[in-house]
């Protein structure tokens, strides 16, 4: 009797602890239901990321007469009309740290000034923006060179035979730069045909667009990389935004491409 009584007494002090525990767990539960902890991968960083702290944007431009700015009266041609959207856009202090570009630069002398240890390298690694142009004056220097002795006008299918090799050599200046500097947003400004309005020349637009074509494929193996066209603002604007030489952008030109490069980077 005495043993059946202890039984009942375990039996019933078991059940009433199961429902005490039930009946927290079931509380806690409401109450994590009501106000839930954050998750862990919804919990801000500690530290922002270093392009979010940094007050300033430091650019870095190369490459040949675009890049000079040559055609635009007030000496600003894309470059610092870059610099000047981007601080507005950005609301921080943007500096052209150095711009390298060389009126008549051929793809052959940028190459041989990034394989230079010089001063470019480095200026290249500093940045956080690297703006070039290149091919203008290797494809039109090649129409130049490629003449029909006879009828002493250009033979685009003879412009066509010549690009690969300035490719090559722009496909090698891409890859040194993305390795140069891997965190910088590195632009590749395209080229166009200047002389669209001439009918002789507008079959070379065809050449034109495969280097551009080729240079978005390049540019698209390198996550920091962006090829930025023009080659439509001038097709059918050329007395608009070209200036008197037939061959460089005027102010309002160079401010067409600068309003592009400036969405590249937004």
């Amino acid at each position: 009797m005495k043993s059946t009584r202890t039984l009942w007494r375990t039996v019933g002090g078991a059940a009433l602890l199961a429902t005490l525990l039930l009946i927290v767990g079931l509380v806690y539960a409401v109450a994590d239901v009501i106000n839930p902890k954050p998750a862990e991968w919804a919990r801000p960083p500690d530290t922002p990321p270093a392009e979010q702290t940094k007050s300033s944007i430091d650019i870095v431009a190369l490459g040949d007469s675009l890049t000079v700015g040559t055609g635009d009266v007030t000496g600003k041609g894309y470059v610092q009309r870059v610099r000047e959207k981007l601080a507005a856009l950005t609301k921080k202090q943007v500096n052209v740290i150095g711009n390298y570009a060389v009126n008549g630069n051929r793809t052959d002398g940028l190459l041989a000034a990034l394989q230079n240890k010089s001063g470019i390298p480095y200026g290249i690694e500093k940045a956080d923006v690297v703006l070039f142009t290149m091919g203008g004056n290797d494809l039109f220097a090649i129409g130049q060179d490629v003449m029909n002795s006879q009828s002493e006008q250009l033979d685009p299918a003879m412009v066509r035979v010549r690009l690969p090799e300035p490719l090559k050599r722009l496909e090698q200046i891409m890859a040194k730069l993305a390795e140069l500097n891997p965190r910088a947003k590195i632009v590749y400004v395209g080229v166009y045909n200047p002389f669209y309005d001439i009918p002789d020349m507008r079959p070379a637009t065809v050449y034109v667009q495969e280097w551009n074509d080729e240079a978005f494929r390049i540019a698209s193996r390198y996550p920091n990389m962006a090829v930025v066209p023009t080659i439509d603002l001038f097709q059918l604007n050329i007395g608009k935004y070209m200036y008197s030489d037939h061959f460089h952008p005027n102010g309002e030109g160079y401010e067409r491409i600068a309003d592009r490069v400036v969405q590249a980077l937004e």
